[in-house]
């Protein structure tokens, strides 16, 4: 028979293994993964130990108390409103300073609390194990050895929870020394009848607090917060987190757990890429640097997929006789495929660099390096992610908005995503640069992108002054250890992709290819094609930028998907050849460089493809902002003006000087 129900919370930062240690405390089979923002919503179990019943809920992982995310509310409204018995706070061995900034706050408000070490295994490989018991002896408080994945301490965990629960000791009252300025903001603030950690916590969140906050205090909250933020150039949430992570410092110091030897490779780097004056320019350095090398390294094997493609149709010429069959497989399939094709090692090349910056760590980084940027435009800093992952594909892009909670955020993320050129567009961005500024391709390219980023940018300033928000969000993101891209990895990340592009050439882009070539063949015998007399009709609209019924028509199937664009091109261009100088030359003596770079603007700016027109109707619930986005201005009439505008500018500055 058991004593009693006791209420144990399990509290943690993400990717902690709070959700392991939780399923083997309670027997449960609940979703785990090695990702950031498992747990939505708390999930209850129980289990019997030494005759008492524990309840366990664990709540969402979050770094903080004091901020005002969704998992951030769920986690401080349940320790506000429905108190446990016992908080099990869950630290990651391997990134006990990151950790122990949330401990901090749960020492501040005296809520009894264990803390289970969790993957120490890992921590112990890299020779970075904490100490336990002289880190429970400093923080005076119980701080065990946990393992979430094999039973080893599962027995002295529980044993130490029921002790706990049974004769509870005294919670250290800790009292952190902050910067004098936020020491005299405290002051005041509990001189109005608030406690200190109250008063913390007032001051770090902006006054969105559990516990009730009068009016004379809520505006002396506000009145303090300004008056930090005027003394420093930190907003008191940071100067806050200064504090703490000073006496984590010091804490770790103590118990001998700092590693600086050991970490100072990773410190070093880190000072450098999130440096005030480096972080930004080294950042776009390497953009500049992948675009080049994109440019420069892929013509080597493109010029050998080239030379494959041109004496494959050659053979196919040579060896069947005149006709529809021998013609639509040379002038159709072979020339509008395989001038895809031949782009598919700069589409290798841009996404294993991509690949590298993400799993080197440094893309972390970058979104922190941005964020301020972004948030004077009206972006949040989670932005950052899915918009770096439209240079790869707008479509998955667009979905991992979903991480954004604030509606309006992810609204003006989905919107101004296809202004980042997807690979779709490299092809075509590839083929103009290299025919119409092969000295400087890759810089051309660099700008074009560039290009995009302001674009999004204006567009997302624009709408974040007209489109209401309903609750702000703090961006919060985990900074993971610098490490050397894994080589296998690597191979299957860029496998999978190139498997992408690959999958496209033997689907869409060879049925757009037909439906061109049929275009552009029939009817037989007519001064012009069915594909001439469409591009002759609307060639006027786009003559003021250079574009002869080519571009025009190769612009119109873009809508499709963009590398149907090369493809259109390949096929009305060629006239009998089938390598890409031949396509190249042809290009050179129709058009003029500046209506080339036009071309490229235009290709950045204009309405997506079906497929991310279709994403944006399903991540916005209604067909209304996929409707908006082909009609009304935000995606399509918008970006057409843009398109329009920005390619005729182009045209006209460009034929100074080209």
């Amino acid at each position: 028979m058991t004593e009693r129900v006791f209420t144990v919370a399990l509290l943690g930062n993400p990717n902690c293994g709070k959700t392991s240690l939780f399923n083997l405390l309670t027997g449960s089979r609940q979703r785990t993964g090695n990702m950031a923002g498992v747990t939505v919503t708390g999930r209850e179990g129980e289990r019997e130990h030494q005759g008492v019943t524990l309840k366990f809920v664990d709540l969402p992982g979050i770094y903080s108390l004091s901020h005002n995310r969704v998992e951030e509310r769920v986690a401080r409204d349940y320790l506000f409103e429905t108190p446990p018995d016992l908080i099990l706070n869950v630290l990651d061995a391997g990134n006990l300073p990151r950790n122990l900034a949330l401990t901090t706050q749960l020492l501040e408000q005296q809520l009894p609390t264990v803390i289970a070490v969790n993957m120490l295994d890992e921590a112990e490989a890299q020779g970075i194990a904490p100490d336990c018991d002289e880190l429970g002896q400093l923080l005076g408080l119980p701080v065990l050895p946990s393992d979430g994945r094999r039973p080893r301490f599962l027995d002295l965990l529980l044993d130490t929870l029921v002790e706990q629960l049974r004769t509870p000791s005294q919670q250290p009252d800790l009292a952190i020394d902050y910067e004098k300025h936020v020491e005299q903001s405290l002051t005041q603030l509990m001189a109005t009848g608030l406690n200190r950690w109250q008063a913390v916590q007032a001051l770090e969140s902006g006054g969105d607090v559990a516990f009730v906050l009068h009016d004379d205090q809520q505006a002396l909250v506000k009145k303090q917060i300004k008056q930090l933020e005027n003394y420093h150039d930190d907003s008191a949430a940071q100067l806050i987190a200064e504090g703490r992570y000073g006496f984590i410092h010091g804490l770790m110091h103590n118990s001998g757990s700092d590693h600086e030897e050991l970490a100072f490779a990773e410190h070093w780097l880190d000072s450098i890429a999130l440096n005030r004056w480096l972080g930004f320019p080294i950042f776009v350095g390497l953009l500049w640097l992948m675009f080049e090398a994109t440019f420069t390294l892929g013509a080597y094997p493109a010029d050998w997929i080239d030379a494959t493609v041109s004496a494959l149709g050659q053979w196919l010429a040579s060896g069947l006789p005149d006709g529809l069959l021998r013609d639509v497989l040379v002038d159709g399939l072979i020339a509008g495929v395989g001038g895809v094709l031949v782009f598919l090692p700069n589409v290798v090349l841009l996404f294993t660099f991509i690949a590298i910056m993400e799993q080197s760590g440094y893309m972390a980084r970058a979104a922190f390096l941005t964020d301020r940027l972004m948030s004077r435009v009206g972006l949040h800093g989670k932005a950052f992610v899915p918009l770096v992952m439209g240079f790869g594909c707008n479509v998955p892009a667009i979905m991992a908005t979903r991480t954004i909670e604030e509606p309006r955020a992810r609204l003006i993320t989905i919107l101004i995503n296809p202004f980042m050129s997807c690979s779709a567009r490299l092809p075509v961005y590839v083929l103009l640069a290299g025919v119409f500024f092969a000295d400087r391709a890759g810089t051309v390219m660099f700008g074009i992108y560039i290009l995009g980023i302001l674009m999004a940018f204006t567009v997302a300033l624009i709408l974040s002054r007209t489109i209401p928000t309903q609750h702000d969000e703090s961006f919060i993101m985990e900074l993971p250890p610098w490490r050397f891209p894994s080589l296998r990895s690597l191979c299957l990340h860029v496998w999978d992709k190139a498997g992408d592009f690959l999958s496209k050439i033997g689907g869409v882009i060879l049925v757009g290819s037909l439906l061109i070539w049929l275009l552009q063949t029939f009817p037989q015998g007519a001064d012009q094609s069915f594909l001439e007399q469409l591009g002759h009709f609307l060639a006027p609209m786009f003559a003021p930028l250079g574009f002869g019924w080519q571009e025009t028509v190769a612009l119109l199937s873009g809508f499709i998907a963009k590398e149907v664009i090369v493809a259109t091109l390949a096929v009305v261009y060629q006239m009998g050849e089938h390598d890409m100088a031949g396509l190249q030359a042809a290009m050179l003596a129709g058009m003029a460089p500046a209506a080339g770079l036009a071309l490229m603007v235009f290709t950045l700016l204009y309405m997506p493809c079906l497929a991310t027109i279709a994403v944006i109707r399903r991540e916005t619930g209604s067909w209304r902002w996929a409707l908006i986005s082909i009609l009304l201005g935000l995606v399509l009439v918008l970006v057409l003006v843009l398109a329009w505008g920005g390619a005729f500018i182009t045209y006209r500055v460009g034929s100074l000087f080209f």
